[in-house]
């Protein structure tokens, strides 16, 4: 008898638990879009010689915090010479030119070495500023509509999983992330055409990182509140 009592109680309970279960799974997807399609991103500059010349001085290691306009190498240009290898007449001379850092940041990669020959345009160090960094998120073109500039978002980073960073949407951006690959996705004037569901990049600025090493190129979730 009390097997008989007990069997509908079960079901009403396993009823009850699914429906709270579907109840709440609809509720977060309307309240909030979840994604883990991110990474931190930042400003990455890169430091090159503007002549061709020696790189004579290299006062930076890796990791090291450099100051705007921060001297952290120095090139010895190479004299014009003639066909015969002499200097040419009326050439300038060897100079020195100082390569500086053009913001705060940190030497995040620094492939020169002191003594090498340099050219124009080949980095010789890369600053990052890792005190200004934004999470880039990838949202289904579908949910764009509900994802506005200011809104609050809550962003896991997966090297520090066990921390929530608060932060809030800074741009949207005009445009899909397929249309700054290199390669097409699809090519339109094919009969094999197939609809792809888009991705828009949003840019998501952080509050604080804490003291944390937050570097980018860090895999990240987020979860943006868009009611």
């Amino acid at each position: 008898m009390r097997r008989m009592v007990f069997v509908p109680i079960l079901i009403m309970i396993a009823i009850l638990a699914i429906a709270g279960g579907a109840f709440y799974w609809f509720y977060n997807g309307y309240i909030n879009y979840q994604t883990d399609d991110a990474q931190v991103t930042g400003h990455i500059l890169s430091v090159s010689s503007p002549q061709p010349g020696q790189l004579t001085t290299l006062s930076v290691k890796l990791g090291d915090k450099v100051t705007a306009g921060q001297t952290i190498g120095t090139i010895t240009a190479v004299a014009p010479t003639t066909g015969s290898g002499t200097p040419a007449a009326g050439g300038a001379k060897s100079s020195n030119i100082d390569i500086t850092s053009p913001i705060d940041g940190t030497i995040v990669q620094l492939p020169a070495v002191q003594g090498q020959t340099v050219t124009p345009g080949v980095a010789l160090a890369q600053v990052a500023d890792l005190t200004n960094l934004t999470i880039t998120a990838y949202v289904d073109e579908g949910a764009i509509n509900n994802v506005k500039v200011n809104q609050d978002v809550d962003v896991t980073i997966d090297a520090f999983s066990g921390t929530t960073y608060k932060g809030h949407v800074q741009n949207i951006v005009s445009a899909t992330a397929s249309s700054f690959s290199l390669l097409p996705s699809s090519d339109n004037a094919s009969g094999n055409f197939t609809k792809v569901s888009q991705r828009i990049p949003v840019v998501i600025s952080l509050n604080s990182t804490g003291n944390d090493n937050v570097v980018p190129g860090m895999s990240a979730e987020v979860t943006i509140h868009v009611h």
